[in-house]
């Protein structure tokens, strides 16, 4: 009997023993899931993650969030991420491990009382979104077909990284290394280093983009002062960037007839014969790091005075009804032959005040910049006329010249609109990146957009521009240019 009641007895001690034990597990398991909305962000780049961009299921989803009773102000319908574990194969499913739509994360349990098995084999891909029939179709491997975005460990449209970004398209300071290409610009970043070299057409500064300046640039840009501020250094890494290049004058633009841009607007306006030395500066102020200086300029290395030229490189125009003339004291007229006026793109520049603003830093899609100075461009006329230097049949030697001339103009600013530099942009970067911005200088209005074509790497880029006054006689109307944007980041 006493032997009957120790069997009893041991009997439900290890029964409760095995509870206990499956109780716990349990608790460590669901503790665990639990865990998984806020995994560290030094490891969540080794887990598959990507942003839904099929409208339907954001639509659904986000409206699932609404009725479990989140605030729509925490809610994001762009943005819409899925982190799942590593699959051991490709004919695995995945499996969901956090969905988060905006501010708010959902964990494993949450998700499937929030969703049926129906939605969550849709996130999956253990079940078809669309196309092909559900069920017990047979497949060479499980993927996802519906509209998505996948993210790896260095995207910065993650909302942990998106605040670093203050230029995704043109220069991302949250890679190691980068390069675009495109009609507009070349840039590629140099390692750590900070270094970027950009190639650039056009001065877009005051308001003459793509080849109607009649001129291009080479800029190395490297960072100067280090931005210790804890709360600013993601977005704001340095409080000083600087940057230092030359100008130099091409000779595209003037006969596009037949070519692949035949359709793009002729230049009218040249740059100098000589070149420029080019410098610029964004100084952040160490108390406001939002806050800071901008300046830019561009010089030519020498005056403009007499040079020797090829007149099929130059954009002119004819005199009109003005009188351009030698003036007697210059002897060169009573050999020369004026044939046209050639204008000069000479000094450039901008001093002005700037602002970065996110509107959320805890969701940072929503970026701006706003720069306000003032803006300084000159552009001299120069005489073109030929001397007949050799005899015939030798062709006649070809000069610009500003000397000793009468009846040329020089242009400057003469107004308050002249003197003006404003300049807005926007980029969002939520599950597609894109920009826009607008300016005035010079009395310009200047517009650039761009959006995505194909992923992160493959984007579509569009400028244009018009005077705010009348034309000058170097000015076009209106000017359009889009090129695509060749984007690869490591």
């Amino acid at each position: 009997m006493n032997m009957k009641r120790i069997i009893v007895l041991a009997i439900i001690i290890i029964t409760l023993a095995i509870s206990y034990n499956a109780n716990s597990q349990v608790t460590d398991k669901k503790a665990i899931i639990d865990s998984l909305t806020t995994i560290d962000p030094n490891i969540i780049g080794y887990f598959p993650r990507w942003k839904i961009c099929e409208p339907d299921l954001l639509a659904q989803i986000y409206q699932a969030f609404l009725y479990k009773g989140y605030a729509p102000q925490d809610l994001s319908k762009e943005d819409i991420q899925i982190i799942a574990a590593p699959r051991e194969s490709e004919y695995d499913p995945y499996d969901i491990l956090v969905l988060s739509c905006g501010k708010i994360s959902l964990n494993t349990v949450e998700i499937e009382s929030l969703f049926g098995d129906l939605m969550i084999g849709y996130l999956s891909g253990e079940n078809f979104y669309k196309g092909n029939s559900r069920g017990d179709v047979k497949r060479d491997r499980v993927y996802r077909d519906y509209c998505y975005l996948d993210l790896p460990g260095e995207a910065p449209v993650t909302p942990s990284q998106a605040e670093i970004i203050t230029s995704y398209l043109d220069k991302p300071i949250n890679v190691t290394h980068a390069f675009s290409l495109s009609l507009f610009e070349q840039s590629l970043k140099i390692g750590e280093s900070g270094f970027w070299i950009t190639s650039k057409l056009g001065t877009d500064e005051v308001g003459y983009q793509f080849w109607s300046a009649g001129e291009a640039k080479v800029l190395l840009q490297r960072p100067l002062y280090v931005n210790r501020d804890p709360a600013t250094r993601k977005g704001i890494p340095n409080l000083i960037n600087a940057y230092l290049g030359g100008g130099y004058r091409i000779t595209s633009g003037l006969d596009n007839d037949g070519s692949l841009l035949g359709w793009v607007s002729k230049r009218a306006l040249n740059a100098g014969p000589t070149g420029k030395i080019i410098f610029g500066t964004d100084v952040h102020a160490w108390f406001h790091p939002q806050v800071g200086i901008n300046l830019n300029m561009e010089i030519p290395l020498k005056s403009l005075g007499t040079e020797k030229v090829e007149q099929s490189t130059y954009a002119q125009y004819g005199f009109g009804d003005r009188v351009v003339d030698f003036n007697p004291e210059n002897p060169i007229g009573m050999i020369a032959n004026k044939q046209s006026i050639v204008p000069i793109l000479k000094s450039t520049g901008q001093v002005s005040v700037f602002y970065h603003l996110w509107l959320d830093k805890k969701n940072p899609e929503n970026y701006f910049r706003f720069n306000l100075g003032i803006s300084y461009a000159e552009v001299q006329e120069a005489l073109l006329y030929n001397v007949q230097e050799n005899p015939v049949p030798n062709a006649p030697t070809r000069y610009i010249s500003v000397n000793g001339i009468d009846g040329l103009e020089t242009y400057k600013p003469n107004e308050f609109m002249d003197w003006l530099y404003f300049k807005a942009e926007y980029r969002n970067q939520a599950v597609y990146p894109f920009g826009v911005s607008f300016q005035i200088s010079n009395q310009i209005l200047l517009g650039r957009a761009y959006l995505p074509l194909f992923g992160n790497w493959l984007y579509l880029e569009a400028k244009y521009s018009t005077p705010l006054r009348d034309a000058r006689p170097y000015e076009l109307k209106s000017f359009f240019m889009i090129s695509p944007v060749l984007r690869l980041t490591i």
